[in-house]
């Protein structure tokens, strides 16, 4: 059984920063999964009109949430990274999850195969890094340069 390395993303993550913090922890035979919130692209809204128009509009909705649209978006933005990872020896995937990133960690983390959870640091650990003295006030508000990434091993992710 090959071990996962589990990568949810954010509307806002870059995977480009990503990539060489994967490819420090990846080896050769291990399977990188992605996971992408549905829908991918964020939530659309349609204007009330009438008539044709209404009718293209509703099919464009259709096709905008499909599950299987937002797969294969998914999968066309995430190929680069995936190919990268796959000329390194490493098996590259994407999984689309609805609902909270809580319960699709815990989906992918029952099979036991899981090794790591990586994801970009948040404001809670520039928090936490402010109040344990790692880090001064001023790198608390300031936008970091750098992606700080945060690794987890499954039995200790909450």
């Amino acid at each position: 059984m090959s071990k996962k390395i589990l990568v949810p993303l954010g509307r806002n993550d870059r995977t480009e920063e990503m990539i060489p913090y994967i490819e420090k922890v990846a080896r050769p035979g291990m399977n990188v999964v992605f996971l992408v919130r549905y829908p991918v692209d964020g939530f659309i809204w349609t204007k009330e009109e009438d008539g044709m128009s209404a009718a293209l509009q509703a099919r464009e909705l259709v096709n905008y949430y499909s599950w299987e649209n937002s797969l294969e978006n998914a999968k066309g933005k995430l190929s680069p990274v995936c190919e990268a990872l796959r000329a390194k020896g490493v098996e590259a995937t994407v999984d689309v999850y609805a609902g909270s990133l809580k319960k699709a960690v815990r989906s992918h983390t029952a099979s036991g195969d899981v090794h790591l959870i990586m994801q970009r640091a948040g404001l809670g650990q520039r928090i936490a890094g402010f109040l344990d003295g790692s880090s001064s006030l001023y790198e608390l508000f300031k936008r970091p340069t750098v992606s700080t990434v945060l690794l987890t091993h499954p039995g200790v992710a909450a």
